[in-house]
């Protein structure tokens, strides 16, 4: 049975999700307490999960800090939630892609949060990026150049990351011209540098390419002998604990959503997707289901049509070939996916178990975030942030001290 926790609240004119307790499995009654005032599909994010997932990755890193990154809205979850949530347990290092997400976190972290922007200092956005207490990760000779200017016009240095290209060919600044920089130049000498980092590129892989990149990054420390040191994503986590370094950059990872490759290592499911029955018909020998008429019908069916479609950020792809589950029972999706809608096979279910306002998941248990993103041939992380703010977000836990507002 759920409990409301908090009421849907507003944060500088945006509606705020709820926060509701958790005693068991969520409840496929549509009258409970948190589905019944809404029509719209329900993303669920567990945060007993995430912070089971971000308790693991600490205890697989002993010796280094574990950060968030949490770019994108915390990968479609909610990043104004998560961080904050985070930050309870002891997270200290948190990253995101630009200014803007930067100074939205910056009002729900506490001051000690450091708040790193991957995308660097952009043009113009120095000051921004100051009076938001951010740092930003430079990527090249231009925004290092410009932040030096920065400093000088405020006559005070300022602290910023450094992000060596290591073999991703991406952001970051190749090796030569990072060398150049701080050994030629001596442009480094006097700035706070606080963070070192590069990015694998095939983390997942274990190869010798991911070797090759740990021993460009390791040659290079000597240039920050005051930073900290970060390699290793989610997936580096599992790489070896010489890729650890000081601190890990897990994303994924914490909202349950990388595949690491380690068979000892399974994330705790952090996300729910759930819809509704819209309406329940029978469909004869002869007729078609959807656009296009892509699904003939060849036998008796009974049909039901629930509110989730390609708008919410449901794949399209998955018309005629994926699959929902309804009270635990598996039931194939006919038709194209449209706009707002998908139809669902429901002949061999009860006709009890398929009335309007019957809950039916797509994200659960039975078929995790991976599942689907697979069968849509795309990333779990692409799938999650696909699914939009037309989507609900409900926020849940085990904890009955969780359940006060984010």
């Amino acid at each position: 049975m759920l409990r409301i926790g908090t009421p849907l609240r507003r944060h500088e004119g945006r509606l705020m999700p709820d926060v509701i307790g958790l005693n068991s499995n969520l409840s496929d009654n549509p009258s409970d307490a948190g589905y019944a005032n809404t029509s719209r599909s329900t993303m669920v994010v567990d945060l007993g999960a995430i912070e089971s997932n971000y308790r693991k990755f600490r205890m697989l890193a002993p010796q280094s800090a574990c950060g968030a990154v949490l770019k994108a809205d915390a990968y479609g979850l909610g990043a104004l939630r998560i961080a904050p949530f985070l930050a309870r347990l002891g997270c200290g290092h948190f990253f995101v892609a630009d200014v803007e997400e930067g100074a939205a976190l910056r009002k729900v972290l506490p001051l000690s949060a450091k708040i790193y922007v991957l995308h660097g200092a952009m043009p113009g956005l120095e000051a921004a990026i100051e009076r938001h207490d951010l740092l930003p990760i430079l990527n090249s000779r231009e925004q290092l150049d410009a932040w030096l200017r920065h400093c000088r016009l405020r006559n005070r240095l300022l602290p910023a990351g450094v992000h060596v290209d290591t073999g991703l060919s991406r952001l970051g600044f190749p090796i030569d011209e990072l060398q150049k920089a701080a050994e030629s130049e001596r442009v480094l000498s006097d700035l706070p540098v606080v963070l070192f980092m590069s990015q694998l590129a095939c983390a997942e892989w274990r190869d010798e390419i991911s070797r090759q990149q740990l021993d460009q990054f390791r040659k290079l420390t000597y240039l920050f002998p005051k930073a900290i040191l970060s390699l290793a994503n989610s997936a580096g986590l599992f790489s070896g604990c010489e890729f650890h370094f000081d601190l890990i950059r897990s994303g994924g990872g914490i909202l349950g959503l990388a595949i690491s490759g380690d068979p000892d290592f399974r994330p705790s499911q952090v996300v729910r997707l759930r819809t509704r029955i819209i309406q329940c018909r029978s469909v004869k020998v002869g007729e078609a289901i959807g656009y296009h008429r892509s699904y003939p019908v060849k036998r008796r069916m009974r049909v039901a049509t629930a509110s989730i479609g390609y708008a919410d950020g449901f794949p399209r792809s998955l018309g005629n070939r994926g699959h929902v589950f309804i009270y635990g029972a598996r039931a194939p999706i006919v038709g194209f996916v449209s706009m707002d809608l998908i139809s669902i096979d429901v002949t061999d279910l009860p006709e009890s178990s398929t009335a309007p306002g019957t809950m039916v998941d797509l994200i659960c248990p039975e078929q995790t975030v991976a599942d689907v993103a697979l069968a849509a041939n795309m990333l779990s992380d692409e799938l999650t942030t696909a699914i939009g703010l037309r989507c609900r977000r409900l926020y849940v836990s085990a904890k009955r001290d969780e359940m006060r507002r984010q």
